[in-house]
């Protein structure tokens, strides 16, 4: 198996929508956002992660983008967990024609994308992230962790479709 760095920068594959970094770098994730928590390092952290963006995904009416943002979040947080040592937490945000989920994580190093061949068990998370989002990226927050992020393409945000939530694992 070869792997290769990709540089460090905000966005690796498309444009991320215009109120996605300001949205996830503070608290000002208004209209539509849900945030869990808390997520440790634990077994059952990816099915955690997985139940809330179902859950979330339905309550707002969105269970048709489900599968895909789902796995997405597992890989995410998968990676989360195995190359940075924990996620801190998930966010979930829908403006404008976009759903983005969000994971953090407690170090600064850039997700690192590798050419696995046909018998490696593990290197492939980054390339179904990719294939199955419209855009995703990282970016490293001053040497405070890092957020990884992947956007999709949804209907658009109506104000009477949602609540803003927070939950904690």
């Amino acid at each position: 198996m070869t792997a290769h760095q990709v540089g460090r920068q905000s966005v690796v594959r498309g444009e991320a929508p215009w109120w996605l970094l300001p949205a996830v770098e503070g608290d000002s994730w208004e209209p539509f956002g849900a945030e869990l928590g808390g997520l440790g390092h634990s077994g059952a952290t990816v099915k955690v992660a997985r139940d809330f963006t179902v859950a979330t995904l339905n309550n707002w009416g969105l269970d048709e983008l489900a599968y895909e943002i789902r796995v997405v979040v597992s890989e995410l947080v998968t990676n989360a967990m195995r190359h940075a040592g924990e996620p801190t937490r998930l966010r979930l945000l829908h403006r404008a024609s976009h759903l983005v989920c969000a994971v953090y994580d407690p170090h600064d190093l850039p997700p690192v994308i590798t050419r696995a061949d046909h018998f490696a068990e593990s290197g492939r998370g980054l390339h179904l992230v990719e294939s199955l989002s419209c855009s995703w990226g990282w970016r490293v927050n001053q040497g405070h962790g890092k957020l990884v992020w992947a956007a999709f393409t949804a209907p658009f945000a109506t104000p009477l479709a949602y609540h803003q939530t927070r939950a904690s694992a």
